[in-house]
């Protein structure tokens, strides 16, 4: 979704077209505007990804039906295995106005203090692998 906004700061929708739903930004999707700050969000669905081995954002939901679920407040939700502190970071790249997140500056700076907690950050021996992965894909 990343989209050269230096000159205007914002990309706006004028065209159909196909979208990755479940990867674009709240206001992305309800108002066809697009900037750094969306790209946040998305970021933030692919730390979910990441977090969860290659899960499915939204898993078991309908694309046509997240732009209502979000605009209701929803936000996926803290998968047990995933620690308090990088759900946080998600949650806050999900921020309903895109002025209270994170930019990857600051998403740079975070994460670069938790890089040595990796083993506390994300716990494999309660991960739910029905939920998300195969765990045996992570021994091939």
């Amino acid at each position: 979704m990343a989209r050269d906004v230096q000159q205007e700061n914002i990309y706006e929708l004028k065209t159909k077209g196909r979208l990755p739903v479940k990867w674009t930004a709240y206001e992305s999707l309800l108002y066809g505007q697009y900037t750094t700050k969306s790209d946040v969000w998305s970021y933030g669905v692919v730390l979910y990804e990441i977090s969860t081995i290659g899960g499915s954002p939204y898993p078991r939901t309908e694309g046509t039906k997240i732009a209502k679920l979000l605009q209701q407040g929803y936000r996926m939700p803290k998968p047990e295995h995933v620690d308090d502190a990088l759900y946080q970071i998600m949650m806050n790249c999900w921020q309903s106005e895109p002025e209270a997140r994170p930019s990857f500056s600051d998403l740079t700076h975070q994460l670069k203090r938790m890089e040595n907690q990796h083993k506390t950050l994300i716990n494999m021996h309660i991960y739910d692998n029905a939920l998300y992965a195969n765990l045996e894909d992570l021994n091939a």
